[in-house]
């Protein structure tokens, strides 16, 4: 059931986290724009609870490749925690919706389809950069499902 009133609002993937904290992504002023402009808008920020733990491991991996420095990597996982989403647990509602979810996407883990199933709870959208991602949830009826670069 929704728990939102007004805007719905918006499940963010990981990916678009990581896209918003490195400064080497070409992605990044985009995502900046829409965090900006959902703020402007009122929408909630939602993500499952594995999102904490993809971000925090994106970075890691970054840090690891030598992409961003320890340090760089340890700032942006502070500045991180400081962003106002409402992040929600995996209860056996969730899990069975997203179980379902990867069922219908054709996945073999519900990582990604916990996403899906905390945005059609919630009744909003789910934002992601992943296009197979969004490609099969699209064909499996998620029209709630939004494409960084698809505007």
């Amino acid at each position: 059931m929704p728990l939102h009133r007004g805007q719905p609002p918006i499940v963010i993937d990981a990916n678009l986290a990581l896209y918003a904290l490195d400064p080497s992504a070409p992605q990044q002023t985009q995502v900046l724009a829409l965090f900006a402009q959902w703020r402007d808008e009122g929408r909630a920020l939602l993500a499952p609870c594995l999102w904490s733990l993809e971000v925090a491991s994106g970075l890691r991996k970054m840090a690891s490749a030598g992409i961003l420095t320890s340090e760089e990597a340890q700032t942006l996982l502070d500045l991180f925690l400081t962003w106002e989403v409402k992040v929600y647990g995996n209860d056996g509602e969730l899990l069975q919706s997203a179980y379902a979810w990867a069922e219908r996407i054709g996945h073999r883990v519900i990582y990604d389809s916990l996403y899906l199933a905390l945005a059609e709870r919630q009744g909003g959208e789910f934002w992601t950069g992943d296009k197979r991602l969004y490609n099969s949830a699209r064909q499996a009826g998620a029209d709630f499902v939004r494409l960084l670069g698809n505007r």
